[in-house]
């Protein structure tokens, strides 16, 4: 799922996860971590209107290409996925969110995973929404803000 600020839409959506010599990590590498980033796939979106989308990752679909193609979620590998649109110095992103194969099996029709702050553990913590409490947020002018 995907909700943006403006008229501009997500052009298209960036899938990747953290390796180092070991391989796939399944959590986020520490600072003193050699870990990099390893693009996954990146899936290019139709012409979008409206204030927010979705993308099946396993089926793309209603106009959605990918490349490489076809993307496989692999047990124990913590992605990375946010939307973006344009290059350089005018490129804007959607916040992201991290995901597994694992927490993605537990989503059930029209919800949504994201993450938020928790202040009381001091990290972020995945939380499962509605489609329609994501695309309510998504239009929020407090999330808009910069």
């Amino acid at each position: 799922m995907l909700a943006w600020c403006g008229e501009a839409a997500p052009e298209s959506v960036n899938v990747s996860h953290y390796e180092d010599s070991s391989g796939a990590l399944a959590t986020w590498p520490g600072p003193s971590s050699t870990a990099t980033v390893a693009d996954d796939v990146t899936f290019i979106a139709p012409p979008l209107d409206g204030k927010s989308a979705s993308v099946p990752l396993d089926a793309p679909r209603d106009g959605w290409t990918v490349k490489p193609k076809p993307f496989a979620l692999r047990p124990g590998v913590l992605y990375t996925a946010f939307g973006y649109q344009g290059k350089g110095y005018d490129q804007w992103t959607t916040e992201h969110v991290s995901f597994s194969a694992e927490s993605v099996a537990k989503l059930t029709p029209g919800s949504v995973l994201v993450q938020r702050y928790d202040v009381s553990a001091g990290h972020q913590r995945d939380t499962v929404i509605t489609r329609q409490e994501f695309d309510r947020q998504g239009r929020d002018p407090a999330t808009c803000q910069s």
